[in-house]
């Protein structure tokens, strides 16, 4: 015999809905931990800021020695936030996923880094006229990953 609480809800069912979602908040747990878990490899980001031009990323590569794992597509990500006010165009290669908010650049690796050397990533160009002089910041995620700026990339300047 089922017996019910003042709301007319049985024991059953509070145990049957707690069954189901026990497997379901693990799971929930454990994908973030999961993708957060590689860790090592080094993200050479080579390029330049130019005013009057942009930034251009060419030669950039990654060499997974030390790497716990692969990355898979879309974990490893450099953000650009660039001068409000400036219109700007955003060229990527396939091996890039790009997205745009604003003044905002955000640009993920579009294939899987494994714990091999990669050639090349291909080129990548944020292009407008950004004033020479005018400031930008760049940062890069996951935090295990060492990334490395070739070039004045990575001094948020453009020169």
């Amino acid at each position: 015999m089922e017996q019910k609480n003042e709301r007319g809800i049985s024991r059953r069912s509070v145990v049957a809905a707690a069954a189901w979602s026990t497997p379901l908040v693990a799971l929930a747990i454990a994908t973030p931990l999961a993708a957060a878990s590689t860790a090592g490899g080094t993200l050479f980001v080579t390029g330049n800021a130019f005013g009057g031009a942009g930034i251009f990323l060419n030669g950039s590569n990654y060499n997974g020695a030390g790497a716990s794992g692969d990355y898979p597509p879309g974990s490893v990500t450099l953000t650009f936030v660039l001068p409000p006010g400036v219109n700007f165009t955003v060229s990527a290669p396939g091996s890039w996923l790009v997205t745009e908010s604003g003044n905002t650049v955000s640009i993920s690796n579009g294939v899987a880094l494994t714990p091999q050397e990669t050639g090349d990533l291909g080129a990548f160009s944020i292009t407008g006229d950004f004033p020479q002089g005018s400031t930008y910041t760049v940062t890069s995620s996951p935090a295990g990953l060492d990334v490395q700026y070739v070039g004045n990339v990575g001094g948020g300047v453009f020169a």
